[in-house]
């Protein structure tokens, strides 16, 4: 029988900027630490993801965290849509993975089939 993830849901959010901008090739960027802690049954697993975002003088703090926020999504979409021709993401441990994140739609589960 294969694993299956114990519900989960998240605990704490946190995105941190760094102070200053960095001169890149493609322009001012400001580095954006963004932090997801879960609680998944008996263990509290978490993730952290870096992001570069463009950086204007005039954005807000607020309009940086959105924009990191965004960004992580994008680069954790990126990720689950890589892995896709290696794992099957039909499999018990990944089972919803792919409606819970936005890549495909909601659907409901099919009964399961009894064998004898």
């Amino acid at each position: 029988m294969a694993p299956t993830l114990a519900p989960s849901r998240i605990t704490e959010l946190r995105t941190v900027l760094d102070a200053e901008p960095v001169i890149t090739t493609a322009g001012a960027i400001i580095w954006a630490k963004v932090d997801i802690s879960y609680s998944c049954g008996a263990a509290n697993p978490s993730v952290t993801i870096r992001v570069p975002l463009s950086w204007s003088k005039s954005d807000t703090d607020t309009e940086r965290r959105d924009m990191a926020l965004r960004f992580a999504r994008q680069l954790i979409d990126h990720a689950c849509a890589a892995m896709v021709p290696p794992i099957d993401v039909q499999t018990p441990v990944f089972e919803g993975l792919a409606q819970e994140l936005g890549l495909s739609d909601p659907t409901t589960k099919p009964p399961r089939k009894r064998t004898r």
